[in-house]
């Protein structure tokens, strides 16, 4: 179960800062310098994802907004990366936000010469909150918690499971629905899939490592309802969950 925070190893590359990006670990603290439910979803839920490609009428404008939040932000030098996380996270909120839509569809949208007024104040509004979120959910740390090598295997296993599972996407994206509904709009995807595994991993405990001790517990179906009522608990507590680790040896 998530009760503690995420932390990531260096196999998971796009989740590390470098030493360059060590200003980073600033924007918790820099401010703005001017005042200003049924089972069928599973069969229901969109495949829709931008993340093919970059989309190049976003991606400045997303950076732009950055800038205004943060005017003394090199967005396109050491802290490139904060780009980087926030179009991940947009394109995430936008595929709910537009969730009845193809990726095709929503890339019209975000094209379409008429609504980038629309575009714009839904940018403007959204990089504040997620910046907000960032600074509330995101922490750096120079080493990795240590866990047992009992616990390590677990979630390895864990990870297999999830990978494997039937339905396993869409159960991610109804989490991902849930947390970003909640506010949650900072890696909301990797967070929802954390939170399965670690509700997949406390199964496995409660079986004694035994995946095939009751196939019941491993449903996508029975594992959502246990993890949906945590989501609501988890955006109750203001504490960091994402602990990055930063580079120093480059």
């Amino acid at each position: 179960m998530l009760e503690g925070y995420l932390a990531f190893k260096i196999s998971l590359q796009p989740l590390l800062l470098k030493v360059y990006a060590k200003k980073l670990e600033n924007l918790k603290y820099r401010q703005k310098s001017r005042v200003h439910t049924p089972r069928e979803r599973f069969k229901e839920m969109p495949s829709a994802k931008l993340r093919a490609s970059i989309n190049p009428v976003i991606m400045p404008w997303l950076a732009g907004e950055l800038e205004n939040e943060i005017p003394d932000l090199d967005i396109h030098g050491s802290e490139k990366r904060l780009l980087e996380f926030a179009y991940q996270d947009l394109e995430t909120c936008l595929t709910e936000k537009f969730r009845d839509r193809t990726s095709d569809n929503i890339e019209e949208i975000l094209n379409d010469e008429t609504r980038q007024d629309e575009v714009k104040s839904f940018l403007k509004v959204w990089t504040k909150q997620w910046l907000d979120k960032w600074r509330e959910r995101v922490t750096f740390c120079q080493k990795m918690p240590q866990f047992s090598l009992e616990h390590l295997k677990t979630k390895k296993k864990a990870i297999k499971i999830f990978k494997k599972m039937k339905n396993g996407q869409e159960l991610k994206e109804l989490v991902v629905q849930k947390l970003i509904n909640n506010g949650e709009v900072c890696m909301a995807d990797l967070i929802a899939e954390n939170m399965i595994i670690e509700e997949i991993a406390c199964r496995l405990r409660m079986n004694k490592g035994k995946a095939a001790a009751d196939k019941v517990t491993l449903e996508p179906w029975n594992i959502l309802q246990e993890v949906l009522p945590r989501v609501k608990r988890l955006t109750e507590r203001k504490t960091p969950l994402i602990h990055l680790k930063l580079i120093t040896d480059v």
